[in-house]
């Protein structure tokens, strides 16, 4: 954005000082006007962007000639959780569940971090963790009472070593009252609570599911007519509608299935961990085939649209001038795209092309630039 506020700052104010060259000109000398103007006839849509300003906004071109390319099959991909990777959060009790507050889907846990209990007050048969905490309160009393009776000789070992035995009972069902308490089995990403709050489950019910870090798969479904050209495919492009550039994914071994879509097979990736990628993600896929072709191809970067036309900026060679070249863009692997229109050895802007359309839309001289030589 500095160099675009820079740009048009620029641009501006080049505009203002042609403006007043022009108006001087006008109550002086025509003939410096004249010779001025001769000075700076360009072509029907040419851009004038000297090589130091190119260089401040990062404007780049390349060279482009025909070369190898491998036409891929471009699939559809949604984004699923990986079992493998999944913890399970289960019921360590029959009761009603409660969450801590701000447990939900989505929400990042550590191993071992509590998420919630499971209670079963107000239940038939009376809340278990408070009857357990009243024998355990109970048992402790009734061995402290009898300890010093027992050193005069009051009570029999026997009496005290049962009062000892009913502590331990107390500490056991107190230790299984403790279980109420719903703990994060793995590090990871709450990806699903299968039960509500204040819902019933009974011991062992399934409560909700932890995606572990990277514990992300890509299902990508292919037609089936394709489904040959699957059989060498170890990685695939993957571009999601909200990230620059593409990702790689790696397949996963003879993991190929009938897909839910009819006439489809699916073919199943690993995904590395990426923020915003959550289950239910769509992505467009470029899976690698044997097709292969010369053709000129340039960066995706490097074609903008203009009412509906595909376009490129060229750079003349040995000048300052640019021009705007129509194309027709073909196949696509996620970074490069085909395109005919152009010739081998031109030099295409793959980087800075808003620069250039700005300063082709502005019409403007180029910052620095006067009638004064």
């Amino acid at each position: 954005m500095k160099y675009l506020s820079f740009f048009i700052l620029s641009a501006s104010l080049a505009l203002a000082g042609c403006g007043n060259s022009h108006s001087h000109d006008m109550h002086g000398d025509e003939h410096a006007d004249e010779a001025a103007g001769k000075g700076h006839e360009h072509h029907d849509g040419e851009i004038e962007i000297h090589a130091h300003q190119a260089e401040e906004l990062g404007i780049k071109v390349s060279e482009v000639k025909p070369a190898e390319f491998t036409v891929p099959i471009v699939a559809a991909g949604e984004v699923q959780y990986n079992p493998s990777s999944q913890g399970v959060i289960s019921a360590p009790m029959s009761g009603k569940v409660s969450f801590d507050k701000g447990i939900s889907a989505g929400t990042s846990v550590r191993r071992g971090a509590r998420i919630g209990r499971v209670s079963t007050s107000g239940m038939a048969g009376g809340d278990q963790l408070q009857a357990a905490k009243i024998e355990l309160e109970a048992a402790q009393k009734e061995v402290e009472r009898l300890a010093p009776l027992r050193e005069e000789g009051i009570v029999t070992a026997g009496e005290y070593n049962q009062a000892v035995a009913n502590l331990e009972r107390a500490r056991n069902n107190m230790s299984g009252g403790a279980g109420s308490v719903v703990t994060a089995p793995i590090d990871g990403v709450i990806s699903s609570l299968a039960a509500g709050e204040g819902g019933f489950v009974n011991a062992g019910d399934v409560i909700g599911m932890i995606a572990g870090d990277g514990g992300m798969t890509l299902r990508v479904d292919v037609p089936v007519r394709e489904s040959g050209n699957l059989k060498n495919v170890s990685a695939a492009k993957v571009k999601f509608p909200h990230i620059d550039g593409t990702v790689e994914a790696s397949a996963v071994s003879g993991v190929n299935s009938p897909s839910p879509a009819p006439g489809y097979v699916s073919m199943y990736f690993r995904l590395p961990v990426m923020d915003g990628i959550v289950a239910g993600s769509y992505a467009e896929v470029y899976l690698p085939t044997s097709s292969v072709k010369s053709v000129i191809a340039v960066p995706l970067a490097a074609v903008t649209d203009r009412m509906g036309q595909k376009m490129v900026y060229v750079k003349e060679r040995g000048s300052d001038h640019y021009r705007r070249v129509p194309v027709t863009i073909g196949a696509t692997d996620g970074e490069m795209v085909e395109v005919s229109g152009l010739e081998g050895g031109e030099l295409v802007v793959t980087e800075g092309v808003t620069f250039v359309r700005l300063a082709e839309n502005s019409g403007a001289t180029p910052p620095g630039h006067t009638h004064n030589h």
